[in-house]
């Protein structure tokens, strides 16, 4: 079906309403047209034709009142009221309640009624034709009267029709302007929670780790136990951190400048290509950026847990918390504090598990964001996996678990 075809066919499929400006003019208009008839015709009841007569006001006054606010139920009122104007003999008010249907049905209804209509009309015509023939008058006016008004009347509510469906076509794309608009926005806002999550898990902790070694160096310095070996560590460490930290940043910037990967809720690429580790390895690599500092590192590796290999999404998180972990221990643990690190597989569940002790005289004075647990939270939840970060007993220290499912590649 070509565009032209599709476009035709809906037009005369959709139904469309009256402005209530013009209902609330026709409905006036009505009561006020046919109120003195009315009650002329209920103050003559019981006569001779009384009631038809005012049977046929009522019908055709209640079809003008309300064909506007419900058309098919105006229509069906029009009708009902054809044999009674024609049986009464008085089809003066049908030939202008008649017109009044018809433009309203075919600006508002669809096809179907749309001929229906028509076709009652035309029966109504030929029938009043008759009539005027029992009268001993000659049916053609009548005829032709009849098609102009039913031919005029559908082309006026045609007319309508298409005015109306351009306007509901307008409103339709004002609507979708403001969804695409809102879309736009939260894709926007989502991206800028993106990244400040990323900025946060892979920069912050390269930086969190330089200022704690560089806070080790001195430390060492003013108390006179300079190592030669444990310096040119802590120098290597701060190059090292330096230059990871410096990378991320130039990735970050150009995914911003659009160099990087278009699409939107993408992760920030990291340094370096994929790398299939198994989770020993990536312990051992984030307790080395501890013990460069002069935390005291535990590390407790199960068997069945050392040897696991994370898929990429997996890595990624359990990269991320590893380093949300790390950064938190050096921020709040101050420096010489105790880290245990434990990785173990329980009812199907791979647990890993950072504890370190919080330096009472910075308890309370670096004051965390929340970024990134939060962002640890809702990608974990995205992997069906867990990350819960909570006091330890005795608020002497601080405990994040990361819980992920152990159907891991091995």
């Amino acid at each position: 079906m070509t565009s032209d075809a599709a476009a035709r066919e809906g037009f005369w499929r959709v139904s469309h309403r009256v402005p209530r400006p013009v209902a609330i003019v026709v409905s006036c208009f009505a009561l006020l047209f046919n109120m003195d008839d009315l009650v002329g015709a209920s103050t003559r009841l019981g006569s001779a034709g009384s009631y038809s007569d005012f049977l046929r006001l009522l019908l055709c006054s209640a079809a003008l009142g309300i064909v506007c606010w419900f058309p098919r139920m105006g229509a069906v009122l029009a009708w009902l009221a054809v044999p009674v104007s024609v049986g009464s003999g008085n089809i003066a008010l049908l030939a202008l309640v008649g017109p009044l249907v018809c433009v309203a049905v075919t600006a508002t209804c669809t096809l179907p009624f749309i001929i229906v209509n028509g076709v009652v009309m035309v029966v109504g015509t030929i029938g009043v034709a008759i009539r005027w023939i029992q009268w001993h008058h000659p049916p053609v006016p009548i005829l032709w009267t009849g098609a102009f008004l039913l031919s005029a009347s559908t082309a006026l509510g045609m007319a309508l029709r298409a005015l109306l469906g351009s306007r509901a076509e307008r409103r339709l794309q004002d609507k979708r302007i403001a969804a695409i608009q809102k879309q736009a926005e939260q894709a926007a806002e989502h991206e800028r929670q993106r990244l400040a999550h990323d900025m946060h898990d892979y920069v912050a902790h390269e930086l969190t780790v330089i200022v704690a070694a560089l806070a080790a160096a001195r430390t060492r310095r003013q108390s006179h136990q300079q190592d030669p070996d444990q310096d040119a560590a802590l120098l290597e460490t701060v190059e090292t951190t330096s230059r990871k930290a410096l990378d991320e940043l130039r990735r970050v910037l150009r995914l911003l400048d659009g160099e990087g990967d278009p699409v939107i809720g993408s992760p920030v690429p990291v340094s370096g290509a994929p790398r299939a580790e198994p989770v020993e390895t990536m312990i051992t690599d984030a307790a080395q950026d501890l013990e460069a500092i002069g935390d005291e590192v535990t590390i407790s590796i199960s068997p069945d847990a050392a040897s696991l290999i994370p898929p990429e999404d997996h890595r990624l998180l359990l990269e991320r918390f590893l380093s949300e972990a790390v950064t938190n221990a050096v921020k709040h643990g101050g420096l010489g504090a105790r880290v245990t690190i434990r990785a173990s597989t329980c009812s199907g569940v791979l647990q890993i598990t950072l504890s370190n002790t919080i330096e009472k005289a910075r308890a309370g004075l670096d004051v965390s964001t929340g970024l990134g647990i939060r962002g640890l939270r809702e990608k974990a939840e995205e992997l069906h996996c867990s990350v819960s970060a909570q006091p330890a007993p005795g608020r002497d220290g601080w405990i994040a678990t990361l819980s992920l499912p152990e159907d891991l590649a091995a």
